[in-house]
């Protein structure tokens, strides 16, 4: 599967972040709805890149991570 530009991009903020991001955060730092970060988010965790801890926060995997360098 393959990852899109937008999915990317929210991944390079969750790896800046460095650690735990919430979706306000997440969508704010993106300019995008929280709906549509949060959608993102749900796709990027089905092809492991990020994974949830609460519905409304997440973090990136070392998958992800590597998909960012």
């Amino acid at each position: 599967m393959s990852i899109m530009a937008t999915e990317l991009e929210v991944l390079k903020i969750i790896r800046q972040k460095n650690s735990l991001i919430s979706m306000k955060e997440l969508s704010s730092k993106a300019g995008l709805g929280i709906g549509y970060a949060y959608m993102l988010c749900k796709s990027l965790e089905k092809q492991d890149c990020v994974g949830f801890l609460t519905r409304s926060s997440c973090r990136i995997t070392a998958k992800g991570k590597s998909m960012v360098n």
